[in-house]
């Protein structure tokens, strides 16, 4: 089974295509309704502290930088629109 979502109208595979997929073959799709199974959310939240875990504590820095700095700049703008600057 290839996992895939959905973006801007488009199906987008989340992992690599197998090797004997052609292009132009059909393909069936089933949705997946989310889940409000405790155990279902439990299982997805754990297995994304995992993935997240493993991303080095520098990439974490560098975004949270990146986001204030952003932050920095809106508000700075949004002063200088209001002729507060």
């Amino acid at each position: 089974m290839i996992r895939a979502i959905l973006k801007n109208g488009r199906i987008r595979p989340l992992e690599a295509l197998p090797k004997h997929w052609r292009e132009g073959q059909e393909l069936i799709v089933e949705g997946d309704a989310p889940s409000d199974d405790p155990a279902e959310i439990r299982r997805w939240h754990d297995q994304l502290l995992g993935l997240s875990a493993r991303i080095p504590p520098e990439d974490h820095q560098r975004m949270a930088d990146a986001l204030a700095e952003q932050d920095r700049l809106a508000k700075d703008r949004m002063r200088r629109d209001m002729g507060l600057r």
